[in-house]
């Protein structure tokens, strides 16, 4: 979705609207299966998401400097293609974006302090 907003195949306006509605059909439909399973109104997504970013209780379980994904996961993960993509962003134009989008995710989870490959793995491939 970033890529089709960044060569402009979508607005903003249709882009979020269509996140909004995607994202609450998802949500009744998880809050739903979830409650029938445990018998009570639960959203298990919504409570990990709050303990690991609002509490911090993933740093209980060991956290890493914010350069940690550049400097030892993606090194690791792709050998030699690292260096092979951020060549690509100077040398190959239609390239830049498959690049800078997945490196932008990176460094977005950079910020929160426990830090595995297995959060950053969908940012393998384009790369």
């Amino acid at each position: 979705c970033l890529l089709m907003l960044v060569r402009r195949h979508i607005g903003i306006v249709a882009l979020v609207g269509n996140g909004l509605a995607t994202g609450a059909v998802t949500l009744i439909a998880t809050v739903l299966v979830d409650s029938i399973f445990w018998r009570r109104l639960l959203w298990p997504e919504g409570m990990v998401l709050y303990a690991n970013t609002v509490q911090n209780m993933s740093a209980d379980y060991g956290a890493s400097p914010y350069h940690w994904y550049f400097t030892s996961a993606l090194p690791r993960a792709l050998l030699f293609a690292l260096p092979l993509s951020l060549l690509s962003i100077y040398l190959v134009p239609r390239a830049r974006q498959l690049v800078v989008v997945p490196l932008a995710f990176v460094a977005i989870y950079s910020l929160l302090p426990h830090k595995e490959l297995r959060f950053v793995l969908y940012a393998v491939p384009p790369l």
